[in-house]
């Protein structure tokens, strides 16, 4: 049972003085204590991220169903280039697609006639996913590509 939105565990997290430490790595901006990288991989198969989404360097089951359309997270840096940004991403995906994206989902779109957009998913999660996912996805970005958080 969730007792907070996502939405506004966001805010509540952004406006805590201290989040991140002086002299902190990613310090330009809010970071989510704790995270789980290996909770937020799960929680990244179980809330079928998958479906749409691999990550570079890293490795998650096929799909239970074909993909219409494949998009690499930490292949390149797009939009997310860093932790907040990244946090943005999740969380409000129709706000941050991609100009490189566009195109590809347009083609899916006319192809099979997919949302064009990937769904609200903070719905469905629960504050301790969007965490672990974060801590998930940030370290993937980081393995994958020198230039993240930069």
């Amino acid at each position: 049972m969730k007792t907070a939105s996502i939405p506004v565990l966001i805010a509540a997290f952004a406006s805590l003085a201290g989040l991140v430490p002086a002299g902190a790595e990613d310090s330009k901006g809010f970071r989510f204590p704790g995270g789980e990288v290996e909770n937020g991989r799960e929680a990244f198969i179980a809330l079928n991220c998958i479906q749409c989404h691999t990550v570079a360097k890293t490795e998650l089951p096929d799909p239970k169903t074909p993909r219409r359309i494949e998009l690499n997270l930490g292949g390149q840096l797009r939009f997310a280039t860093n932790y907040e940004k990244l946090v943005v991403a999740m969380t409000n995906p129709r706000h941050v697609v991609a100009e490189q994206y566009r195109a590809i989902l347009t083609r899916a779109e006319a192809a099979g006639g997919i949302d064009p957009v990937m769904p609200d998913l903070t719905r469905d999660m629960s504050a301790r996913q969007l965490m672990d996912l974060a801590a998930f996805l940030d370290s993937a970005y980081k393995a994958a590509l020198p230039d993240y958080g930069k």
